[in-house]
C-alpha cells in the first residue's frame, strides 16, 4: 500500500531528474555551434510546453501503475555521488568532440579496426558519441548523452515496458521464468526488471563489450543475470525456450534487413504463450502533430537507420515475423509494444 510520502518521495526524485538533465541540456546548447537549417521539408513540430506536459504525463501513468500494485517505485539507478558528477564531466568534455562530428571536422569509425567479428553497421559514432559502442568511455558516458537527450525522460519510457510485463506476469510464478533483453546496453531496462521480479532468470545479450561490463556494475553480481555477447540477429537460444524478450532503443539503430532478421529471432526463441515487449522511437503517424521531430532528429544526430525506421510500422513488421500484437501505447517520444507468440 503506497501512501502520500510514497507519493511525494517518488515525485521529488522525478522532477529533480528532470531539473538536473534539462540543465545539462540548456548549458550544452550554450557549448555547440549552430548546425545549418535542414534543406527538406520538415513536418510539424510541438512547442517545449507541450512537450513538458506530455513528458509530466508519462510520470503520471507511471504513478497510476505503482499504486495500483503493478510493480514497485523504482529505486535509483546509477553510480555513487563523486562517480556521478565526474560522468556529468565526462559528458561536458565530450561535447567539443561530439560537435566537431555534427559539423563534418571528424571521421567516422573506420570499418574493420573496432574489434574481430563486428559487423559493419555497428562500427559508426552512432549519435556522434565518441568511439561507437566500443569503449569503456563511450559506456560510462551513454546514460548521461542519451537522458540530457530525453530531458530525464529516458528511463521512465523505457519502464513503460514494466506495465505489460506485469499483467502478463499475473498468476505466473517468476522462478519458473526465463527473459531476454537483446542488445541491452549499459543495462538499465534490464536491471529495472530484475528489481521487480527478482526471481526470474535473466540474461541481457549486446554486441559492446563495455557496454556489458557497465551493465554488470549496474546491476551487481547476481546469479538471476547472465550478460552475453552477441549480435541480435543470431541469438543462440533453442527454439521456443523463453517465456519473456524485451528491447529498448535497439530496432531503429539497425538496417532493415538486419531489423527483420532481429524480430524473426526474438520470434523464434519465444514460447507459445510468452511475450516480447519492444520500446522504441515513435513512428510517423503516431503523434502527426510531432512528426517533425522524426524529420530533424537524423538530421542533428547521427543515426543512419533512424529514417527508414520511423517511416514503416514496426507493429507490421514484428506480425509480419511471427508475433501477434497485444498492447501499445505512446509514452512521450517512444513507443511501447507488446506481441504474444
Amino acid at each position: 500500500m503506497v501512501s502520500a510520502l510514497d507519493r511525494l518521495s517518488y515525485a521529488a526524485r522525478q522532477a529533480a531528474r528532470v531539473a538536473w538533465y534539462a540543465g545539462h541540456y540548456a548549458a550544452g546548447r550554450r557549448l555547440l555551434k549552430p548546425m545549418p537549417k535542414p534543406d527538406f521539408a520538415i513536418g510539424p513540430t510541438p512547442s517545449r510546453a507541450e512537450m513538458t506536459n506530455d513528458m509530466r504525463a508519462v510520470f503520471e501513468r507511471e504513478w497510476r501503475d505503482i499504486e495500483a500494485g503493478l510493480f514497485a517505485a523504482p529505486r535509483v539507478l546509477g553510480p555513487d555521488p563523486a562517480e556521478f558528477l565526474r560522468r556529468s564531466l565526462l559528458y561536458f568534455r565530450d561535447l567539443p568532440q561530439v560537435d566537431a562530428r555534427r559539423h563534418g571536422e571528424r571521421d567516422e569509425l573506420p570499418p574493420g579496426q573496432q574489434g574481430d567479428g563486428l559487423p559493419d553497421y555497428y562500427r559508426q559514432n552512432f549519435h556522434f558519441q565518441s568511439d561507437g559502442w566500443l569503449s569503456d568511455h563511450s559506456a560510462a558516458i551513454y546514460d548521461t548523452q542519451v537522458e540530457v537527450l530525453f530531458t530525464g525522460a529516458a528511463d521512465v519510457m523505457r519502464r513503460r515496458a514494466m506495465k505489460p510485463i506485469a499483467e502478463w506476469m499475473a498468476g505466473r510464478n517468476q522462478r519458473d521464468l526465463r527473459g531476454l533483453d537483446v542488445g541491452c546496453g549499459t543495462g538499465r531496462l534490464l536491471a529495472f526488471l530484475h528489481d521487480a521480479w527478482p526471481g526470474m532468470r535473466w540474461t541481457g545479450f549486446d554486441l559492446s563489450s563495455p557496454y556489458l561490463a557497465e551493465a554488470r556494475r549496474l546491476i551487481g553480481r547476481t546469479a538471476r543475470v547472465k550478460l552475453i555477447e552477441g549480435a541480435a540477429e543470431q541469438l543462440p537460444f533453442d527454439d521456443a525456450s523463453l517465456d519473456l524478450v524485451v528491447s529498448s532503443f535497439l530496432m531503429h539503430e539497425l538496417p532493415p534487413h538486419v531489423r527483420a532478421k532481429v524480430l524473426k529471432e526474438m520470434a523464434r526463441v519465444l514460447k507459445p504463450g510468452g511475450l516480447a515487449v519492444i520500446v522504441d522511437s515513435i513512428q510517423k503517424g503516431d503523434h502527426p502533430s510531432w512528426d517533425g521531430l522524426l524529420d530533424l532528429f537524423p538530421h542533428y544526430f547521427h543515426e543512419p537507420y533512424y529514417a527508414d525506421y520511423v517511416g514503416s510500422v514496426i507493429e507490421t513488421l514484428a506480425v509480419e515475423a511471427g508475433l501477434t500484437l497485444v498492447a501499445t501505447e505512446r509514452a512521450f517520444l517512444s513507443k511501447i509494444v507488446a506481441f504474444a507468440r
